[in-house]
C-alpha cells in the first residue's frame, strides 16, 4: 500500500463520499516546476494507480495540463481505457496577497455527469487541499 500524507488522504476519502465519485487522486507539484507527485488516493490502488502516476508525467496528460493552466474540467472522457466513464480535474490553488498559484490537481473518476452540488462539493474539497498545501513545508 502507498504511504500517503494523512491530511490529503482524509480529503481523498471525503471526495469519494461525494455521490457518484468512484475514485480520487490528489497530485501536488513535485521538485520540478511541472512535475506531479501523488499525495493521496482513494478508490483506486495497485496497477491502475501506478499507471496513472506514470501517465501524469506526460505534459500532454489532462491532469498535467490542469496543473499548467489551473483550469478545472468536468465530465471528460478518459485518455486511457478502463474504469468509470468520465473524469474531472480541479486545480488545487494556494496563494496570498491576491495571487494564486496552481500547486496540484484533484482528479476524480465517475460514471454519471456531475451535477451542481457535486461540483460545488469537489470545489470545496480542492480548496481544502490547497489549504493543506499552503501549510506544507517547502
Amino acid at each position: 500500500m502507498e504511504r500517503f500524507d494523512e491530511r490529503y488522504l482524509d480529503v481523498a476519502r471525503d471526495v469519494i463520499a461525494v455521490p457518484g465519485i468512484a475514485s480520487a487522486a490528489i497530485f501536488v507539484r513535485g521538485a520540478g516546476a511541472a512535475e506531479l507527485r501523488l499525495a493521496a488516493a482513494a478508490g483506486i490502488e495497485g496497477e491502475p494507480l501506478r499507471r496513472l502516476s506514470v501517465a501524469v508525467l506526460d505534459p500532454a496528460h489532462p491532469i498535467a495540463r490542469t496543473l499548467e493552466d489551473g483550469t478545472e474540467s468536468f465530465d471528460v472522457r478518459p485518455t486511457a481505457p478502463g474504469g468509470p466513464a468520465l473524469r474531472s480535474h480541479l486545480p488545487i490553488l494556494t496563494g496570498q496577497d491576491g495571487r494564486q498559484a496552481c500547486v496540484g490537481v484533484l482528479a476524480v473518476a465517475h460514471d454519471p455527469a456531475l451535477d451542481r452540488e457535486a461540483r460545488t462539493a469537489l470545489g470545496a474539497l480542492a480548496a481544502r487541499a490547497g489549504r493543506i498545501q499552503g501549510t506544507a513545508p517547502r
